[in-house]
């Protein structure tokens, strides 16, 4: 990227990591982009960022190490790319500098094709995403979500295509099940088509569902995550509970995703415990910070996807990166969020005592 409009901080506390089983180096946090181009619609309600708005975002992101930028066809349909694409050339940004994920399946038309994850609708969309982004190749390409109607098979044909034609370097997963990703890698595996490398899904300290079934089978199988919504939606900024809570927030009108509130009230407590006397920079550590601190010290995160609409929002996300925990704070952390056991997890774990090496 060129030096006089994107320098290198000179401090750069963002690390790198292989995405998944490949070579593919991307940065712990990425950028999100589901705030650029929404307009009177459900988009809209998570941001309406214009081009010189983004643009300022994408150069805070790149100044302070992230070289991973998130974006999907269906935000702001097609807004979000084509704004991503332009700030790209706007800030003068090598394309090899950058690694560009984005993702198909919801509907970009009326028809009933016009959506999924068909190969028809694949190659459509890729060739519109690389359009509106106004490169030769996507880095990531995701399928965003699990589509019934549509064998496995011909879903993961087609990517294998786009990646034999040069479109596609390596592909991903979004918020489909432990067991639909395995099928996943065994078809790919048994047909010899390019591998998963990743999956995004939806991961907090309010929300640990992930590592019943889909987290162990990542691991067992080498598969990259990535984490959306690490602030549940901003409810774990903790604006949402105590005496300050304020009405004017995207929860009051866009209650997403859905979050237990009674156990939340004790885990943002915890949090605040934690934050409490930290500093950042000679800035007071945030609650919003700790939640992201603590998916940073999860082994099997490749990268958390931030968003933002201000500035100082951003900046304050990419601070949290430089966050530590005592041994104590991280314990106190992982015991209030803990997910209640359920079968056959806690019979697995009892059965498992007659491999135990001690026992031997």
């Amino acid at each position: 990227m060129t030096t006089d409009k994107i320098p290198n901080f000179e401090q750069n506390h963002i690390r790198y990591k292989a995405l998944g089983n490949s070579g593919l180096m991307v940065s712990e946090l990425c950028l999100g982009t589901m705030t650029f181009g929404g307009d009177e619609d459900i988009w809209g309600l998570i941001g309406q960022l214009r081009q010189e708005q983004a643009d300022e975002l994408v150069r805070i992101a790149l100044q302070a190490g992230i070289n991973f930028i998130d974006t999907a066809n269906i935000y702001g349909l097609g807004a979000s790319e084509l704004i991503v694409g332009q700030s790209l050339k706007n800030l003068g940004v090598r394309r090899e500098d950058v690694v560009l994920a984005t993702k198909v399946l919801g509907p970009m038309g009326e028809g009933p094709n016009a959506r999924g994850a068909s190969r028809g609708h694949i190659m459509n969309e890729c060739k519109a995403s690389l359009s509106r982004l106004q490169t030769d190749y996507i880095d990531l390409y995701q399928i965003h979500g699990f589509d019934p109607a549509t064998p496995i098979e011909e879903t993961l044909e087609a990517l294998n295509t786009l990646v034999q034609q040069g479109y596609v370097r390596y592909v991903g997963l979004s918020n489909w099940a432990a067991w639909q990703v395995m099928k996943a890698i065994g078809i790919s595996q048994a047909r010899n088509l390019c591998p998963v490398t990743s999956l995004q899904a939806y991961y907090t300290l309010v929300g640990r569902d992930l590592e019943r079934e889909v987290i162990p089978m990542l691991s067992s199988e080498k598969v990259g995550l990535m984490v959306w919504s690490p602030l549940a939606g901003g409810y774990l900024s903790g604006k949402y509970e105590g005496p300050d809570v304020s009405e004017e927030n995207r929860r009051a009108k866009f209650d997403f995703p859905p979050v237990n509130r009674e156990r939340g009230r004790d885990i943002i407590k915890v949090m605040r415990e934690v934050a409490d006397g930290k500093q950042i920079d000679g800035e007071p550590v945030s609650v919003a910070q700790i939640a992201l601190a603590w998916l940073l010290h999860q082994e099997s995160v490749s990268s958390i996807i931030v968003g933002a609409k201000r500035p100082e929002q951003l900046k304050a996300n990419i601070r949290a990166a430089q966050i530590r925990f005592s041994d104590d704070e991280r314990k106190a952390l992982d015991e209030v969020s803990r997910i209640p056991e359920e079968y056959p997890g806690w019979m697995m774990e009892m059965m498992a005592g007659y491999r135990n090496p001690s026992k031997f």
